[in-house]
C-alpha cells in the first residue's frame, strides 16, 4: 500500500523531508526540501517512512534557492 503525504511549508520556513527505512531509520535516496510557501507531495509505503523537519533560520544555508524536492521513484 502507498500513502500520499502532502507537506505545505506555509509558515515562512522551508521543510526538509527525508525518506528512511522502516525500523532502522536508515536514510534512503528519497526526499528533499520544500521551499517556504510551497506544497509538495511525498509517498510512503510499507518499506519506507519519512521524517519531516521544519528548518528554522539558524539551520538554513545562505543559498537563496533550496534544492527542489525529489519526485517519487
Amino acid at each position: 500500500m502507498t500513502t500520499k503525504v502532502s507537506v505545505e511549508a506555509n509558515h515562512g520556513w522551508p521543510v526538509k523531508v527525508t525518506g528512511v527505512k522502516v525500523g532502522t531509520l536508515e536514510p534512503v535516496n528519497y526526499g528533499g526540501i520544500v521551499p517556504k510557501d510551497q506544497k509538495q507531495d511525498f509517498y510512503v509505503h510499507s518499506g519506507m517512512d519519512i521524517i519531516v523537519h521544519e528548518i528554522p533560520p539558524d539551520e538554513q544555508q545562505t543559498d537563496p534557492e533550496p534544492e527542489p524536492a525529489a519526485e517519487p521513484a
